[in-house]
This record gives C-alpha cells, structure tokens and sequence, in this order.
C-alpha cells in the first residue's frame, strides 16, 4: 500500500468523523460514569479542571496543528513543530501550577486540575504528529489513533472509576494510557512518512514559529476562555454542584462538534490549496457548504433539545439533570452560531489571517466576561447559557466580516 497518497476528501472526513465521535463517546461516557456512580460536585471538580487548564494548553499549542496542515510551501518540517511543541508543554505545566498556587486550592483539587493539565499536555503531543498526518491528508491514520484513545479510555478509566470511585486514580491511569498510545502508535505512524523524527530545540526556528502562530495561540487561548469563563463564574458563584449540572448538559453538544471538527479538519488543507492556488470560486463553493452544513446541524439539536431534550438528559444521566432541559435548549441554540463559526475559524487559518485574531479572541471575551459578571449572579445557570449565545453569535459575525472582506481583497489582486 502507497501510505505516502494522499486520500480522497471522502475518505479523510471519513476517518477523521468515525475517530473524532468514538473518541468523545468514550470521554463523554466516561463522564456518564462519573455522574453515575458520583456527584454532581465530582463532575464540577473534573470540568474546573478543564476549565482551568484548557486556556493554557491552547496558548502553548499555539495551533501549531492547523500551521502545520495548511503549510503549502513546507517551510518548517516536524522537527521543528514537535521541538516547539515539547518547550512550551513543559511551560503549560509550570503555569498549571502556578495557577494552583496561587487560587490556594486544597492537595486534592490541585492534584486532579494537574493530571487534567497533564493528560491535555500528552494529547498536544499527539496533536503535532496529526499537523504532519493531517497536511499529507491522512487523516486514517488520525482516525486510527483516536479510536484507539476513545476506546481505551472508556476501558480502563471507566474501570478505575468503577472499582476505586477516585477521580484521582483514574485520572492517572488516563496519562498512562496515553503516553503509551503516543510511543506506541502516534509516534510510529511517522515511519510512514519520514526517515528523521527528533525534535529540533534551535532557538531560531523557535522564533520564527513563535512569531508566526502566537497569535493563533493567544486566540485559542482567549476563545477558550470565552467558552470556560462562564463555568469559572459558576463555580464562583454557585458552588461545584451547579457547574456539574451545566458541565455534564454542555458536553452533549459534543456530538455536533466532533461532526464539526471532523469535516472543518478534513476541509481545511482543500481550502488552503484553492486560496494559495487563487481558485476562488472553489474556495467560497466549499466554504458555504461548510456553513450551511454547520447552521444545519445546530438547528437539528434546537429541535432534539425541545421536542426530547428532557427524556434525553433522564436517560444519558439521571432524574436530576432532566429538570435542566431549559438549559439543554439555550446551549443547542449557541451551537447554531458556534456550529459555522467553526468553519469560518478554518477559512481563516486557510487563508493565513493569523495577526487579527487575538483582537477578534479579545472581543469575544470582553463579551462573555461582561455577560457572565451580569447575568449568572442574577440568572443562574441561564444566565450562563444566554452568555453564550450572544457570545457565539457575536463570534460568526466578526469572523465572517473579516473573511469577506479578505475575499474581496484577494479577487481584487
């Protein structure tokens, strides 16, 4: 078999669909889990973790994943991207624990907030060698690694979890799992591909990548800050119980992101080919595709959440988190934004706007800031859904006036 062949568009959203859904079926059920044999404040400590320490890994990865993948010209070979990847992953852990330091959590929520740092941090790992995978358009061997991860995962954490009841424990066999599905798989799918894998620590390289993607990396950053700033509030303000209900409701959009992500990461080297190559007409065929594809899917989870939202939440988790469909339909309208503003997210990056979107990160979060402030103490849970909304509406609406305007510069060329 000629590994070294590109797939046909098909085939990768293919892999990347089936590997993305089985991998967040076993993270989401694993979570089941824990709200099961759990409480809801076990379900708020796993999700502050999340929230704490996603913001921070998504800085360090300064989206090196997409650079790499949409690299027409190869600028940088992997050596590079994986040496950059190792330096600020060992950064990202040092302000996980300054974090902790300075919030003066107790031994055990300090504990369980860095093994979730960590687990994020060997997953970045793995994400790197996807950047490499994704730009040749393999994305079967990604789906391969994922599944693997998904299934894993819901194996031998969901056991942890059975038998000892501590987050702690399983969250260290999770890190476990995945170093060794990093050595053993991820790492050695390069094989394929190249005859030298050592990361390169040259500090020019550094500077160069740096100054290419940190603004990627700041606008992950502060997108992820934007979308985890109204669970800190929660915590804040009503306690880790109140986070678990909202945290456990929002993880069911997971579904609707990982088609999502699956088909933007599949689109998203076809989209930089065409914008590099000038074929525009192609390019704004498969970008309103994209979206219409996005506005779909968010519309069809509005209706799921208000014609069966209740019996779904009674069925996934229990009596408890029924009486919360209200905030299942708010959140499956913001996805009807965020959906398609995804998409325009991959454009983006296709088309190398890197220098804008710190400042399109920075509105994003004034917006969520200012809602979660205002509206959770007065609000509750409602309030931080309704903050979303407005916070996903005002996202799609910037990045599409940016990506027009850049459209019409292009043709204009």
């Amino acid at each position: 078999m000629n590994y070294k062949k590109s797939l046909s568009l098909k085939k990768n959203f293919s892999w990347n669909f089936i590997g993305n859904l089985v991998y967040a079926l076993g993270q989401w059920l694993v979570l089941v889990i824990i709200a099961k044999t759990g409480t809801p404040e076990m379900v708020g400590l796993y999700s502050l973790g999340l929230a704490i320490t996603a913001p921070i890994l998504m800085l360090t990865n300064l989206q090196l994943r997409a650079v790499q993948a949409t690299d027409t010209s190869d600028k940088y070979i992997f050596n590079d991207y994986f040496g950059l990847r190792i330096t600020t992953g060992i950064l990202a852990l040092i302000f996980v624990l300054v974090i902790n330091y300075i919030s003066n959590y107790d031994l055990n929520k300090s504990l369980i907030i860095f093994l979730v740092g960590m687990s994020k941090l060997i997953d970045s790992y793995s994400d790197v060698v996807y950047g490499q995978l994704q730009q040749r358009e393999r994305m079967d061997f990604i789906g391969k690694s994922r599944i693997l991860k998904g299934v894993l995962t819901l194996i031998v954490v969901g056991f942890t979890l059975l038998i000892t009841d501590s987050l702690l424990i399983s969250l260290v066999v999770l890190n476990i799992t995945w170093l060794v599905i990093f050595f053993l798989y991820d790492f050695k799918s390069l094989n394929y591909f190249l005859k030298i894998k050592k990361p390169n620590f040259n500090i020019y390289k550094f500077k160069e990548l740096i100054l290419l993607t940190l603004p990627l990396g700041i606008m992950l950053m502060l997108g992820s800050l934007n979308s985890n700033f109204p669970r800190i509030v929660i915590e804040k303000q009503l306690g880790e119980s109140q986070l678990g209900y909202f945290a456990a409701i929002s993880y069911l959009i997971i579904a609707g992101n990982t088609f999502i992500g699956a088909v933007g990461q599949a689109g998203a080297p076809r989209l930089a080919k065409y914008y590099s190559n000038n074929q525009m007409k192609y390019f704004r065929k498969l970008l309103i595709r994209l979206l219409f594809i996005g506005f779909g899917i968010g519309i069809l989870g509005v209706l799921l959440s208000i014609g069966i939202g209740e019996q779904i939440l009674k069925l996934v988790y229990d009596e408890k988190y029924s009486n919360y469909n209200y905030i299942f339909i708010l959140l499956m309208v913001s996805g009807t934004f965020s959906f398609p503003s995804s998409f325009l997210g991959h454009a983006m990056t296709s088309m190398r706007i890197f220098k804008i979107q710190p400042f399109l990160g920075g509105g994003w979060l004034l917006v969520s800031v200012i809602g979660s402030m205002s509206l959770i103490p007065i609000f509750g849970m409602e309030g931080a859904a309704i903050t979303l909304i407005i916070s996903s509406i005002v996202q799609f609406l910037s990045q599409l006036i940016v990506v027009v305007l850049n459209l019409k510069k292009k043709i204009l060329e």
